[in-house]
């Protein structure tokens, strides 16, 4: 009988089911596709001869292979990166064939990710995949919590902490789940705009930061006593913070050559027509400040303020998913700059698609934002780049920040 284990998870979790080969963005194509070890060995001992073969033609050792529970093997994928194992109607063979018990670790848990924090396994779902986008993101009520005891079965875990071990004495790690808890209370206060609450939580990290520094014991009496209320309207809104974040985009994509960087063709189509309503290809971008102007603050009032849940949702769901604020490195306040530059990318590209199209819905911002987090989400060079190039340009600070964050 399978052990049973302590689970926490979203609400939502147990809504999501795979929906196979009806999914328009199929988690099987466009990624590489690890094999782990028992798995691996599994495909070199099935009778189905046509079975064999295929395995045998399009499974292979992974010379670089960093963890044998997750990628002792890789799948040789098709030139348009399509998975060799995919029918023609985007089902897997693998599947229908042989049963699911022959899917690797991978393969059975994606979107599903899961962490272990003090004994308790957290699971919840990654939204560059389109169904569970759909699920997480359009819950108007919000995402919420709970526990219970379960059976794991195939697993990969992405992150395991001790927050009592002592390799954490007299280091941040030590204080993450309260780190995180306040950060989720926070982003979900729906007394505050978004962008005020994640302005809120760009000050309490900030000072954070600070208190981790040059006050440690301090650290939780400092997080349990911090007050939400406390943080007043910091600065008057100011229209010339767009044609900055505009500037800064145009710059970035640049630096980062986007374009080529990036596989996915939605997202390149995206990026293109973003180009396109910005004007990029004028040199004089300031010339076009009052369209720009008009097209944030028609799109804050009438998409970013009433669907705003959804952004919300999104930024719940990546704290709880990537181990925020160390969702970078052990330095907190580079997670925070890295969680507002997805944010301000997201709203960037959703602006100048709405400069071109003047129409926008629930379901394209969701799937935009599906879209941009298989391909820029899941890009590791890219976010390791920008975080740089945000350093280099010394904008890691609360200044920028209100850049990003303009007062709706």
């Amino acid at each position: 009988m399978e052990k049973l284990i302590r689970k926490k998870y979203p609400k939502y979790l147990k809504e999501f089911k795979c929906i196979g080969g009806k999914c328009e963005d199929s988690c099987c194509i466009g990624w590489d596709i690890d094999i782990d070890k028992i798995t691996f060995r599994q495909y070199y001992k099935v009778k189905d001869q046509e079975m064999k073969k295929m395995f045998q033609k399009n499974v292979h050792n992974n010379e670089y292979c960093q963890a044998p529970d997750v990628d002792y093997g890789k799948v040789k994928l098709k030139k348009d990166k399509r998975c060799p194992f995919l029918d023609e109607c985007n089902y897997c063979i693998i599947q229908s064939k042989l049963g699911e018990e022959y899917l690797s670790n991978v393969c059975t848990s994606f979107p599903r990710i899961l962490n272990k924090i003090d004994g308790y396994y957290e699971m919840s779902l990654d939204v560059s995949c389109p169904e569970a986008a759909r699920i997480l993101l359009l819950k108007e009520e919000g995402i919420e919590f709970e526990e219970n005891e379960e059976t794991l079965g195939k697993h990969i875990i992405s992150s395991e902490i001790d927050t009592k071990s002592k390799e954490f004495n007299n280091l941040p790690m030590r204080y993450f789940k309260e780190i995180r808890d306040l950060s989720i209370k926070i982003i979900k206060n729906r007394k505050f705009d978004l962008n005020k609450r994640l302005y809120i939580l760009g000050e309490f990290i900030n000072e954070l930061e600070e208190e981790l520094k040059y006050n440690y014991k301090n650290v939780l009496k400092f997080i349990k006593d911090y007050d939400i209320n406390s943080v007043k309207d910091p600065y008057e809104k100011d229209e010339f913070s767009y044609l900055l974040q505009v500037d800064f985009f145009k710059k970035t994509m640049k630096y980062l050559n986007i374009l080529n960087e990036v596989d996915s063709i939605s997202f390149k189509d995206y990026t293109k027509e973003v180009m396109n309503g910005f004007n990029f290809e004028d040199d004089n971008i300031s010339k076009y400040a009052n369209v720009y102007i008009e097209a944030f603050e028609e799109y804050s009032k009438e998409y970013m303020i009433k669907n705003s849940f959804i952004f919300e949702n999104y930024l719940v769901n990546f704290i709880y998913n990537y181990m925020f604020p160390f969702s970078e490195n052990q330095s907190v306040f580079d997670g925070y700059i890295m969680l507002l530059m997805r944010y301000s990318f997201i709203r960037f590209y959703l602006v100048g698609k709405y400069i071109v199209n003047k129409n926008e819905s629930k379901e394209e911002i969701v799937r935009f934002i599906q879209v941009f987090s298989k391909s820029i989400g899941h890009h590791r060079n890219y976010l390791v780049n920008l975080l740089k190039y945000i350093k280099e340009k010394e904008f890691n600070n609360i200044e920028f920040v209100k850049i990003h964050l303009p007062m709706m």
